[in-house]
């Protein structure tokens, strides 16, 4: 029996099969090393704490409404909306009272509110109520939405809203999707 050493074409091609071996092997473990770094940086889904919810009575003669209440988020998102029943009010918004601006450019010594279709305070340091688009709710910190700040907005009430009653509102986030919340009415 007669032992027959490779040719060297033979040899290229065992060499090339090891190292093409090789390359898929090692291929198939960074795979598995970047489907791994994938899990991990998924995007989590955000939670949202909601504490505090009250909304306050309203005079017999206002068509206005304003509910507060505290949130936390887990990660980084926004409250973008929120939402009552039609029974309760015909339109919701998210507000932030902000104080109001004058104009003694045109007017010399006298001054002029300016209302731009937003709703006005009385008193000292006269403020205004105005729509905002969202509200940013920073990972892990308490935001309140309170009097003097942010808070929602209802708008043409049905009727005037009674100490005791409780009103559901729909929450809308960014990233957390919809929650809906019992808020009690009562005195400020």
């Amino acid at each position: 029996m007669t032992i027959s050493r490779p040719t060297t074409r033979n040899a290229r091609f065992v060499a090339a099969v090891i190292v093409a071996a090789g390359l898929a092997l090692s291929a198939c473990g960074s795979s598995k090393n970047t489907a791994t770094t994938t899990a991990t940086t998924a995007p989590v889904k955000a939670e949202v704490a909601v504490t505090d919810a009250w909304v306050r009575q309203s005079p017999a003669a206002t068509t206005l409404g304003a509910a507060y209440l505290t949130l936390t988020s887990s990660v980084d998102d926004q409250l973008v909306a929120a939402s009552v029943p039609t029974t309760v009010a015909a339109k919701t918004e998210l507000h932030e009272t902000v104080v109001a601006t004058t104009d003694t450019t045109k007017m010399g010594s006298s001054t002029t509110m300016m209302r731009s279709g937003s709703t006005m305070m009385g008193g000292s340091g006269e403020m205004k109520m105005q729509p905002v688009s969202s509200i940013d709710l920073p990972a892990g910190q308490a935001v309140a939405l309170k009097p003097g700040g942010y808070h929602i907005m209802m708008i043409d009430l049905v009727k005037p809203l009674t100490v005791g009653e409780e009103i559901t509102i729909t929450l809308t986030f960014a990233g957390a999707g919809t929650q809906e919340v019992t808020a009690a009415v009562r005195e400020s």
